[in-house]
């Protein structure tokens, strides 16, 4: 291991050396060789999945800085190329943990991990149960009163059951981004039910409602999980169910399930207190630890522009190597994204823009996007000067396409400007979809938003129904089999995938911040 890293870095150091020549060079764009040498290295088994809190992370980052240093960004935090996110790491000790359920007619108690996904809500090394249920159907209680799910009913001390996503059976899921689709995701049930003073939340888990696997949520919940220090709910308990567990948990009180579950898409919805009590004990081995986000600045070249930012972003971050030993490289999920960042970064700095560009590499987005919410919350560079952010995600390896899809910001002006960013690079913007699953939600683009920044992620099909070329039945199919291998240790680096629809997302991006950081400031009034 010693050798591998010390030959990285010695080569690192000589390409360094002609780095003056490569400027002088002046490329026309990005270079696909060596995108595809840093996905292959960030997504090799030495990294061992890009673990937070874990050795892989930590060279993870010692690479995305040298890379940095070598293409000649100055750091921006002082003399670091880093910004310190402090953690709090829960690992739950799953044989001295668990949850019985007792009910009028017979007691449960579901298997860990293929029944049940638990975890204490604060870092803490033990939390006891023993608080009655109740169901309050998707958990929604919007601020201006439209839905309420909870209906003045005083939940504290009681254990939440609710629903994940928003009335699958109801009215048309709003268009992506609109805020009302930030109430299906299962971060704001657990931030909801904390307002409410509650006692914790199990989440009744469904593909269809969640966007992905069963699979997804045991992987997650059975390794480390973490918060940002000081954020959790104390005393409290979160979870999963499966859907087969939730029925036969209702039957114990007497309640269907289904039944109950169907009328919670009516805005009339009232809770439903369970005749159950929830008893049990949760252990965790508990730590505090340090993160970091990884950033690098490209000075502009405009003696008023420069003190403007635009920003290219991508999660460093995946699972890291699981308590079996598997590693989760994490190839498409974000190896692409961090990649294509460092391709952007080799391909401005031979003409850098009027406005300064940052380079940034946030740490645990898997865990609730931290290291995007930390910057937004002490930022290396000023929020008000920062035009937009352009945030690199999970990246097409299937194929070119004609089209290319849009997360985040959906203001005209910058709706237009992606819109040029797209005919400039041969493609054309996928029309505004549904988006249930509150995709638009789950990615470091969504702080800078919730911050006033414009801010977006490129690339994404909320359905994979790019317009491929070719045998498109054939592209959509192996587009489709991404989501068999989200989020688990079969998201490995394949040298045959075709990268032409990758980069033809890189250009965009580029040609995107290129226009960002050179005309009118999208923050601008109109």
């Amino acid at each position: 291991m010693r050798r591998i890293l010390v030959a990285l870095f010695a080569g690192l150091s000589l390409f360094g050396q002609g780095a003056n020549d490569l400027r002088a060079s002046s490329r026309p764009g990005p270079d696909e060789a060596a995108l595809r040498a840093h996905l292959a290295f960030l997504a090799d088994d030495v990294l061992e999945g890009r673990g937070t809190g874990q050795r892989g992370g930590d060279l993870a980052v010692r690479y995305l800085e040298t890379q940095l240093q070598v293409l000649g960004m100055q750091p921006v935090n002082g003399t670091s190329y880093r910004q310190k996110v402090r953690l709090a790491g829960l690992r739950l000790d799953a044989a001295a943990s668990g949850l019985s359920f007792t009910g009028p007619k017979g007691s449960l108690t579901p298997v860990l991990g293929s029944e049940l996904a638990l975890g204490a809500a604060a870092p803490e090394a033990q939390v006891s149960v023993d608080a009655p249920l109740v169901f309050v159907g998707h958990g929604i209680a919007a601020p201006d009163g439209s839905r309420d799910d909870y209906k003045g009913l005083d939940v504290r001390g009681r254990i939440l059951v609710m629903l994940v996503g928003d009335r699958p059976g109801g009215p048309p899921a709003p268009l992506c981004c609109e805020p009302e689709n930030l109430y299906g995701r299962w971060t704001y049930k657990f931030e909801e039910a904390k307002r409410h003073g509650a006692a914790g939340v199990l989440l009744v888990h469904t593909d269809r409602s969640a966007g992905y696997g069963w699979a997804v949520v045991r992987n997650s919940w059975t390794q480390e999980r973490f918060q940002r220090e000081g954020a959790g709910q104390a005393g409290a308990v979160q979870g999963w169910l499966t859907e087969a567990t939730a029925q036969r948990l209702f039957a114990l009180a007497g309640q269907d399930f289904k039944a109950l579950a169907g009328g919670a898409d009516a805005l009339s919805f009232k809770p439903t207190p369970l005749d159950l009590r929830a008893k049990g004990q949760i252990r965790s081995t508990v730590r505090t630890l340090d993160q970091w986000n990884v950033a690098g600045l490209l000075p502009g070249t405009d003696p008023a522009l420069k003190q403007e930012l635009v920003i290219y972003s991508a999660h460093w971050d995946h699972f890291g190597k699981g308590a079996d030993g598997a590693i989760y490289s994490g190839a498409v999920d974000n190896g692409t994204g961090c990649a294509a960042v460092l391709a952007l970064a080799g391909a401005l700095v031979h003409r850098p823009l009027p406005r300064s560009v940052l380079f940034f590499f946030p740490c645990g987005e898997e865990q609730g996007l931290l290291g995007s919410s930390a910057y937004v919350a002490a930022p290396l560079w000023p929020l008000a000067p920062t035009v937009l952010d352009i945030n690199l995600e999970s990246l097409n390896v299937v194929g070119p396409t004609r089209d290319i899809g849009l997360l985040g910001s959906t203001a005209p002006k910058l709706r237009a400007l992606c819109e040029q960013a797209a005919a400039s690079t041969g493609l054309v913007l996928m029309p505004a979809k549904a988006d249930p699953t509150g995709l638009c939600f789950r990615s470091d683009h969504f702080p800078f938003m919730q911050a006033g920044v414009p801010a977006l992620s490129p690339g994404f099909s909320l359905d994979g129904g790019f317009d491929y070329l070719g045998d498109k039945a054939a592209a959509q199919a192996q587009a489709a089999s991404f989501l068999e291998r989200y989020h688990r240790p079969t998201d490995r680096y394949d040298p045959t995938w075709n990268l032409e629809g990758l980069m033809q997302q890189v250009r965009f991006a580029l040609e995107l911040g290129r226009l960002a950081g050179t005309g009118p400031s999208l923050r601008s009034t109109p």
